[in-house]
C-alpha cells in the first residue's frame, strides 16, 4: 500500500506533467496529419497544397529527432557515468512519461508514460521518413540517389516496430518483451546490465537513422525538393518511378 502511495505521488497528475504528456500527443497527431495531408493532395493532383504538408514534416521531423537524439545521448551518457543508478530522464522527458502515465494507465504505472512516450517519438520521426522516401521515389531518382532516405527509413521502421513490440506486451503481460530487453531476461540481469542493455540498443538505433537523415537531406536537396519551386518542378509533369524503371 505505501509503496503505490509512492507511485500515485510520483506521478501525481500536475499542469507540467499534463501539459508535457498532451504536448506528446499533440505532435504525433500534428505528424499524423501532415503524412495523411501530403499523400492525399499529391494523389489528388495538388501538387502546392503536398509540398506545404511536406516541408511541415521535414523540418518539424528534423527538429523533433535533434532533440529525441539529444535525450538518448544524455540519457546514454549519464548511465556510462552511473552504471548503477537508476535511468535518467530529462526533465522534459520525465514530465512527458508522468502526463503519458496519467493519460493511459489509471493504475499509474510509471513504465506505461515510458513505453508510450518511446512509442509515440518513434512514430512522429517515421512518418516524415515515409514522405522523404514517397516523394525521392516519385520524382524520378535513381536507387543510389536515395539509399540514405531509404536506410533511414527501414532502420527507423525497425525501432518503431520493436517499440510497438515493447508496448503490446507491457500492457498485455506485464514486462516489455522485445529484442532491446532480450524478451524480458534483461530484467532477471544482475545491474548495470538489466537497463544498460535497452538505453545501449535504443541509443545505437537512434543513431543510425539520425546519421542517415542528414545523407536523406543531402538527397533531397540535389533532386531539389528542399524549396517550394523544386518540389513543384518535380511534380509538374509526369515521372515514372524509379522502382519501375529498375534504376
Amino acid at each position: 500500500m505505501l509503496a503505490q502511495a509512492r507511485v500515485d505521488l510520483y506521478n501525481q497528475p500536475t499542469g507540467l506533467n499534463l501539459f508535457a504528456g498532451g504536448l506528446t500527443v499533440l505532435l504525433f497527431a500534428l505528424a499524423a496529419v501532415g503524412l495523411f495531408g501530403y499523400l492525399r493532395n499529391l494523389r489528388g493532383g495538388r501538387n502546392s497544397a503536398a509540398g506545404q504538408y511536406f516541408f511541415f514534416l521535414v523540418y518539424g521531423g528534423v527538429a523533433f529527432q535533434l532533440v529525441h537524439m539529444l535525450e538518448h545521448t544524455l540519457q546514454f551518457g549519464f548511465w556510462i557515468r552511473k552504471p548503477y543508478s537508476f535511468p535518467w530522464l530529462t526533465p522534459w522527458a520525465l514530465a512527458a512519461q508522468k502526463g503519458l502515465t496519467n493519460f493511459f494507465d489509471p493504475q499509474s504505472r510509471v513504465q506505461s508514460g515510458g513505453e508510450i512516450l518511446h512509442l509515440l517519438g518513434n512514430l512522429i520521426f517515421l512518418f516524415p521518413l515515409v514522405a522523404i522516401v514517397d516523394a525521392l521515389k516519385r520524382a524520378g531518382t535513381a536507387k543510389r540517389e536515395r539509399r540514405f532516405a531509404v536506410l533511414a527509413f527501414w532502420s527507423e521502421a525497425v525501432h518503431s516496430a520493436e517499440h510497438v513490440v515493447l508496448t503490446s506486451t507491457w500492457y498485455l503481460f506485464g514486462v516489455p518483451r522485445g529484442f532491446s530487453t532480450f524478451f524480458g531476461y534483461a530484467y532477471q540481469m544482475q545491474a548495470p546490465w538489466a537497463s544498460g542493455v535497452r538505453i545501449i540498443w535504443h541509443f545505437l538505433l537512434n543513431l543510425v537513422p539520425t546519421v542517415c537523415l542528414f545523407g536523406a537531406l543531402a538527397e533531397l536537396r540535389r533532386a531539389g525538393l528542399l524549396s517550394e519551386n523544386g518540389f513543384a518542378k518535380a511534380f509538374s509533369s509526369p515521372r515514372k518511378l524509379a522502382v519501375e524503371t529498375g534504376e
